[in-house]
């Protein structure tokens, strides 16, 4: 392996993480400490658990904690993010997107030990808010302007319903479902992996298409893409989802 110094820091993206590359662009290392270290210790064990599967993700290649400071080292995914694509490729890609998270939802969800449903995400975005580790200045633009103790409060008042209806769409979610963390073959447009799996775990199906929708809509990050893109993602998914739970896990995505 390549020694660490000459490895090419990456600055695009949003990952906390400080993320370099292998020069040869055959491997990736994320290394932080604190909070940064906990998401990479949980991107880890989703990545062992992924090996044993047939889905597409990054294969460990190092790792290494000394209990402050983690690194984790993982084989390039082959294929550009669907973020980058040019416009006459989104509807392929939003199609295989569909497909693929259609895929990724059918695993049976007893043999994902990672819980990702409300019980554990709410208590969460709590803990966060407490810490004071959410950023109100980058709200959705539905809730600009609005603190976090106000949205927790949404939040709190929600989570009744919410826990009732996400007993039956229970399934095996990315967890962040974004453009940039699913990476397609440019030719086929076919989905060749998914990265940034920190979140994965059980949810609502909901979680996954409502962060997948948001992206896709938002045209000031993929202006390629546009609302009628994320129409055709759940026409390739094949359901009929529900407006108040797309809108409720995007406000559980402002805490996390």
């Amino acid at each position: 392996m390549h020694s660490s110094d000459s490895w090419e820091q990456v600055t695009t993206g949003r990952s906390s993480a400080e993320v370099r590359r292998a020069p040869d662009g055959a491997a990736y290392a994320k290394s932080g400490s604190g909070i940064v270290r906990r998401d990479l210790l949980a991107e880890r064990d989703r990545l062992e658990w992924l090996a044993g599967t047939d889905l597409p993700s990054p294969r460990i290649l190092d790792w290494a904690d000394d209990g402050e400071l983690a690194v984790l080292t993982t084989s390039t995914v082959p294929g550009v993010a669907m973020s980058d694509l040019p416009a006459p490729s989104v509807p392929g890609a939003v199609r295989s997107l569909g497909h693929f998270l259609t895929r990724l939802h059918a695993v049976a969800r007893e043999s994902c030990p990672f819980e990702r449903w409300l019980a554990v995400t709410v208590p969460v975005a709590r803990v966060r808010v407490d810490q004071g580790l959410v950023d109100e200045d980058d709200f959705d633009d539905e809730r600009d302007g609005r603190s976090a103790e106000d949205l927790l409060d949404e939040l709190v008042d929600g989570r009744p319903r919410a826990e009732k209806l996400e007993l039956r769409d229970l399934v095996v979610c990315h967890g962040d479902a974004c453009l940039p963390n699913f990476l397609v073959d440019p030719d086929s447009l076919a989905v060749t992996g998914m990265i940034d799996v920190h979140r994965l775990g059980v949810a609502d199906r909901h979680l996954d298409l409502a962060l997948a929708m948001r992206s896709i809509s938002d045209t000031t990050l993929n202006p390629a893409y546009g609302a009628p893109a994320a129409e055709a993602l759940l026409t390739a998914y094949g359901v009929t989802a529900d407006p108040w739970r797309l809108d409720f896990y995007c406000l559980l995505d402002e805490f996390l």
